[in-house]
């Protein structure tokens, strides 16, 4: 713990540089630290940068050197995500990635959402510009019968198999290192790849943007996809090769796909995604940070630390989560 050593003493001065909402975060941590009477103080002044022993960051902020602060104070970043965070090479001290469970469980629903959007086929019903009542003769699979395969079984991911897993669906996952949840079978390394790839009905990504994850849906594990099978991808847009989706659905390899991450955001006018009519895309909306909630999550984060705990979400910087 000797990384947190100056966020152990009794005042804790905390620096928030979150972007455009950083006024709003500034009144809301003053908020909760009168609520909890915690005796922290808000620095908001960079000539003090020396006494500030955490800062609360967002990668679109307007702070972009990070050597004038030292080396022990420790960043807590307000996103799940920190590749690009992660870029600037100045950043040398400790960082956190957020993990709140109000973001968790908006991600969880929001996958959720959408597997059963397929799963009963709701666009036919809630697309069509035609006022007629239209019969319905598909026998539906029960959800049971569907194979639901889910790349990252982090914090989102396992929360997402988790859900899915209670509503009756078959639910693998697959991930760095063997995952242990109730109902929902664990896969690593390339064969784990190649087995939920090939035998997946619905294909959710959730991980992070590393290395080895960088298009990771690509022209070679799209051959290895169970045909007509349904890609969601609310991890990073990185993770797939954007022209070989195109011709995966068009080829009718997958029957349909919901992006809300994409490798350019936002995703230009021009782009195919927009008009292909097997693609749903929404703007980046599945787990969005929640201004109260992130705040509370980082305030406990603190008083993990303050107790000689190791802080959720701590960095791994050579692995980019």
């Amino acid at each position: 713990m000797h990384m947190f050593i100056r966020i152990l003493a009794s005042d804790l001065n905390i620096f928030i540089s979150t972007g455009p909402k950083t006024t709003e975060y500034k009144k809301i941590l003053a908020q909760e630290i009168e609520a909890q009477s915690l005796n922290y103080n808000i620095i908001e002044d960079l000539s003090r940068s020396s006494e500030i022993n955490a800062i609360i960051y967002a990668d679109d902020s307007d702070i972009s050197d990070f050597s004038i602060f030292p080396d022990d104070t420790v960043i807590f970043s307000i996103f799940a995500g920190v590749e690009k965070t992660l870029l600037n090479k100045t950043i040398q001290q400790p960082l956190v990635r957020l993990i709140d469970a109000e973001m968790t469980e908006c991600m969880a629903e929001w996958c959720t959402a959408h597997v059963l959007r397929y799963h009963l086929d709701l666009d036919e019903f809630i697309k069509p510009v035609k006022k007629e009542w239209k019969a319905y003769d598909k026998e539906r699979l029960l959800a049971n019968q569907i194979e639901i395969g889910i790349l990252g079984l982090g914090i989102l991911g396992s929360a997402t198999a988790e859900k899915l897993e209670k509503l009756d669906f078959k639910v693998t996952g697959w991930s760095a290192t063997e995952k242990k949840i109730v109902g929902v079978r664990s896969l690593i390394g390339p064969d784990g790849l190649t087995r939920i790839l090939s035998t997946s009905d619905y294909l959710i990504l959730l991980l992070p943007l590393t290395e080895k994850t960088e298009n990771i849906i690509n022209s070679d594990s799209l051959k290895i996809v169970k045909t007509g099978a349904i890609l969601i991808n609310a991890g990073r847009g990185g993770l797939i090769e954007d022209n070989d989706l195109l011709k995966a659905l068009d080829s009718g390899k997958l029957s349909g796909c919901t992006l809300d991450v994409f490798n350019e955001e936002p995703l230009p006018p021009e782009h195919p995604f927009w008009s292909h009519d097997k693609v749903t895309v929404t703007p980046h909306i599945s787990a969005p940070t929640r201004l109260r909630s992130s705040i509370k999550s980082i305030l406990i984060n603190i008083d993990r630390i303050k107790k000689g705990l190791q802080p959720l979400g701590l960095v791994e910087k050579e692995r980019f989560y």
